[in-house]
């Protein structure tokens, strides 16, 4: 008589674990896989951006970048505000792309969200490392003193991004149209969150203007984290936190009062 195969059992939120842990290489798999270049894409994708439009208005614009190289003045735009975006286009297509899996108990609609969310924190994170490396590489000078600074500004954008992704998520399964709403949005985001040009060559009302915007504090604080000689004038931690905790808190309790999520998609 065989034994019988003992099948392990598991606390809620050990199981939950497990399941984005899978969803996540699962989601690693199917982008990197997807597209011959596959894992370079993810470097290629934001440098392409910045050798196109570094050509087009760098020689205008990068005059007045003092004492920074214009592509990575660029390119730290890009990958934040890439974080912020991919994350929030993530909510709205998270659950229906992968609706099917959804089946198993152990599935939560959560789960495949907050996959897809680690996703691109952990992606952005590594081009972001990589990039510095070949700056220093390159001989380009590259401060670390405010690691902690340049850090919570990637955190902030991305939990901002995370809090319009649950909303987006919920939106998206009562209106079809939301996902190409959102699309066409954030199309306008690099100039409104100032990702082509320093906001100190702004006049006074317009750079009052662009700080509604809590990304325009995030940008400039990586800014002067990476560059100090790089100027920064009226942004602060505080706003774009404060900004993050209520989005993020909105998204949730969304997420969460609409129990019947998957039965719309």
């Amino acid at each position: 008589m065989s034994t019988p195969i003992p099948i392990p059992k598991h606390s809620p939120w050990k199981t939950q674990i497990l399941v984005i842990r899978a969803l996540f290489k699962r989601e690693i798999a199917a982008r990197f896989g997807k597209y011959q270049l596959g894992f370079f894409w993810m470097l290629l994708e934001p440098l392409i951006g910045v050798i196109v439009i570094g050509l087009v208005i760098g020689p205008i614009v990068g005059r007045a970048v003092i004492g920074i190289p214009y592509g990575f003045f660029l390119l730290n735009s890009f990958l934040l505000l890439r974080l912020f975006t991919g994350t929030m286009n993530a909510g709205v297509s998270g659950i229906s792309s992968d609706q099917g899996l959804l089946v198993y108990p152990t599935v939560k609609p959560i789960d495949p969200v907050l996959a897809r969310f680690i996703y691109n924190l952990v992606t952005t994170l590594f081009s972001f490392v990589l990039f510095c490396i070949a700056a220093m590489w390159m001989g380009i000078t590259i401060s670390l003193n405010s690691l902690h600074i340049l850090l919570i500004t990637y955190l902030i954008t991305w939990l901002t991004g995370c809090g319009f992704g649950f909303i987006f998520v919920v939106a998206a399964a009562h209106y079809n149209e939301v996902e190409k709403i959102v699309k066409f949005l954030q199309r306008p985001l690099l100039f409104l969150s100032a990702g082509f040009f320093p906001t100190y060559i702004m006049p006074t009302e317009v750079r009052e203007i662009l700080f509604y915007n809590p990304l325009v504090h995030s940008v400039e604080l990586s800014r002067q984290a990476l560059f100090p000689m790089y100027q920064v004038i009226g942004a602060n931690l505080l706003y774009p936190s404060a900004f993050a905790v209520v989005v993020l808190s909105i998204g949730i309790t969304y997420f969460r009062n609409n129990p019947n999520l998957i039965s719309k998609l």
